[in-house]
């Protein structure tokens, strides 16, 4: 049988195309998105530590020159009417001014020739402020303290108080309450027994005067109670209300 050529070759094509295997297509590419800079994950960068600034050093206390106020002002063995008197000063009389006793009423000082004691505060002539002075405490003493605020519980100042022991010739001191409202009477180590604490005064320089030393708006308070007994040694501090 005669074959036509052009038929001859489209069967051979087709024969091909029947028996031969496609090649698999390529995988089409992926492409990772770009991450945005909000979505990259946080880089925690601790903050640093606050510098501190030091506080000043206190700077240390200088003692410093006063003098005797009056003539025959007495040096004591320790803050107290009862105590010793190791020496009297004549007017001018200079000293150191060392420290105060609790209170600030009595003043530790040094004299020229190195002697050392206590004198009451109001009695001394200076230029600066005594209260300034560290606070020491006395040896061989024993203390009777109180307090004195009003309704509030704010301190009062300048409440002078007789500390007397029980007797007709008993012994007898007087302490006057500081800027906390708190009085503090020194007495010899060997008291003992009943005391008396009796309110006495009101200084000129108390909250509750006014600058011309009348009371505070022309009304003078009171003092509840106006006497308190205490048993050396004493336990608690006294309380005192001012109204």
């Amino acid at each position: 049988m005669k074959m036509w050529p052009g038929l001859t070759a489209l069967i051979a094509l087709l024969l091909l195309a029947a028996c031969g295997t496609p090649s698999p297509a390529p995988p089409a590419a992926t492409q990772t998105p770009e991450a945005s800079p909000s979505a990259l994950p946080a880089t925690w960068t601790p903050s640093p530590p606050p510098t501190e600034t030091p506080l000043p050093s206190p700077t240390p206390f200088q003692p410093f020159e006063a003098k005797a106020l009056t003539a025959n002002l007495n040096l004591r063995a320790n803050p107290g009417y009862l105590f010793t008197v190791l020496q009297m000063l004549e007017k001018d009389t200079p000293f150191q001014v060392l420290a105060k006793a609790p209170g600030g009423e009595w003043i530790y000082v040094e004299l020229a020739d190195g002697k050392t004691g206590w004198v009451f505060a109001q009695l001394i002539a200076t230029d600066q402020d005594l209260q300034q002075a560290p606070i020491r405490e006395p040896e061989d003493v024993q203390l009777i303290t109180g307090t004195v605020k009003n309704a509030n519980g704010q301190p009062i100042n300048g409440i002078q108080f007789m500390i007397q022991g029980a007797g007709a010739s008993a012994p007898r001191t007087d302490a006057l309450t500081d800027a906390n409202g708190v009085f503090y009477a020194f007495l010899p180590a060997a008291s003992a027994g009943k005391w008396y604490v009796s309110f006495t005064a009101v200084s000129c320089t108390s909250v509750t005067m006014d600058k011309d030393c009348n009371c505070l708006n022309g009304v003078c308070g009171t003092i509840d109670p106006v006497m308190k007994n205490v048993t050396l040694p004493q336990t608690e501090p006294l309380e005192f209300l001012w109204q």
